[in-house]
């Protein structure tokens, strides 16, 4: 929704919300399964079943024509490639991956402007925003053949978990970030409607002890075929099933944005009574992988991107070996990213899954490990529904979050070129409208965030224990 759309949302009545959210809805619809998204969704049916070699082939062609488009039509492409000598007759194929130079998350917010087509005309690039496993902010752009495969390669990991997306569709209940109940709202109704795509949208800030009974309430009167959702917000519902010896049988979970852990899978799975089915994607777009029936490992959409696994030189590790996860689109022609290091950790396995499919198979993300809040009215707040204020603050390096008291909290900044303390409080504000006004937020500037005595980062840890 635009700034106008969001605050007649905020103003309006719960019927009206839902009407809106309903009609915003419809728009997303036409947007994500229009244009050749039947198309894509079709090929996608048939290219999971093909051979290992044939979906490399696949992969090696598009491949070809992206290293091509980039090095013609992006200055920024044209200007490295030329530096370290490479032609686009030069790759011509994945293999070839390793004599082009790495892209990182700076060269994007450097290079904006110079990575973007010149053939793609600026009115047909839609922009994205994602905080990424480091909570430093990132704008990038692409176009809308980006948007249909990627909702393509949505629609197929639903249907691994045999549902289906639309009005016509599953019935999900959502669990994620989105604001969608106001904050100073203390009785239920703590969700609303989206009936354009069969949807019950739950509030994610609003888990507290005392108003889980009203959510049961709600999902048996909803009766999803799915409950899709932050692992942590699942776990959040099925520990309260558990509590009280109850169970809510539905088709499937899906999870995505964090770990999901083994002891969260359990839990939701026996009190779900179905099986978890989870997705790593990027806000990037240059990688999608999920699980299938067999629950093995993620299958990556290599029509979608091509994966590497890469060392500190970003040179290509075994198979079956840690490495930085990199990503590179296969469809993205108003700002193709080529060779993206994401702050992602993983090892693409060697074999193929039992299920039959040709797809890679690649270990969980191992680098996303943050804590649950708990605030001192006993809700309990998901950390990737915190990223969504600094995801438009690009002048933001780095940050980290830590909860000292169920009403403090302390937020680390590693302030950019462009940053201001107006910036920095219209931080506070948006984190308070999540959290409530009675937080306290200490805000910190740093030269460099914390990590952990094994050399891990953590983007949020609460000191405060979980009251369920």
């Amino acid at each position: 929704m635009n700034r106008f759309a969001g605050t007649l949302y905020q103003l309006a009545p719960v019927w009206g919300q839902n009407l809106l959210l309903t009609g915003f809805g419809m728009a997303l619809e036409r947007e994500r399964y229009g244009g050749r998204f039947r198309e894509y969704r079709d090929m996608l049916s048939r290219t999971e079943w093909y051979s290992r070699a044939d979906l490399q082939a696949y992969q090696d062609e598009r491949l070809r024509d992206v290293v091509r488009h980039a090095y013609d039509t992006v200055p920024y492409y044209r200007r490295r490639f030329d530096v370290q000598k490479v032609r686009p007759g030069d790759v011509r194929g994945r293999a070839d991956l390793p004599k082009l130079p790495v892209l990182t998350r700076d060269d994007i917010r450097r290079h904006f402007d110079e990575l973007r087509s010149t053939a793609v005309p600026a009115r047909a690039m839609r922009k994205g925003h994602t905080s990424g496993t480091t909570g430093t902010p990132l704008t990038v752009g692409y176009d809308r053949e980006t948007v249909w495969m990627t909702y393509a390669v949505f629609d197929r990991h639903y249907r691994w978990a045999d549902c289906r997306f639309g009005r016509n569709g599953s019935r999900v209940a959502v669990a994620r970030g989105n604001v969608i109940v106001p904050l100073r709202q203390k009785k239920p109704p703590f969700w609303r409607r989206n009936r354009s795509q069969n949807q019950l949208l739950l509030s994610a800030f609003h888990l507290s002890k005392g108003n889980l009974p009203a959510y049961v309430e709600a999902l048996t009167r909803f009766q999803p075929d799915v409950i899709d959702g932050y692992p942590s917000t699942l776990y959040v519902l099925a520990r309260f099933l558990q509590t009280n010896g109850m169970t809510f049988p539905v088709k499937a979970a899906v999870t995505s944005s964090e770990t999901l852990y083994d002891f969260q899978r359990e839990v939701i799975e026996e009190r779900f009574a179905c099986r978890v089915f989870d997705y790593y994607a990027l806000a990037e777009r240059v990688l999608f992988s999920g699980e299938c029936d067999r629950h093995q490992g993620h299958h990556l959409a290599m029509e979608y991107g091509v994966a590497e696994t890469v060392d500190s030189s970003s040179l290509p590790v075994p198979d079956g070996s840690v490495g930085r996860l990199v990503g590179t689109t296969l469809h993205n022609a108003a700002m193709p990213l080529i060779r993206y290091v994401t702050s992602d950790m993983s090892a693409i396995r060697p074999g193929v899954c039992p299920c039959g499919r040709g797809l890679e198979v690649m270990d969980d993300v191992t680098t996303k490990a943050e804590d649950l809040l708990t605030l001192k009215d006993g809700r309990l707040i998901s950390p990737s529904v915190l990223t969504h204020p600094f995801k438009p603050l690009d002048c933001i390096e780095g940050s980290q979050i830590v909860q000292t008291e169920p009403d403090r909290m302390i937020v680390r900044l590693v302030p950019g070129t462009g940053y201001t303390d107006t910036l920095g409080q219209h931080l506070v504000k948006e984190l308070k409208g999540r959290l409530g006004e009675d937080m306290q937020i200490d805000l910190e500037l740093v030269q460099e965030l914390e990590q952990t005595s094994r050399g891990k980062f953590k983007w949020v840890t609460s000191r405060v224990p979980i009251g369920i």
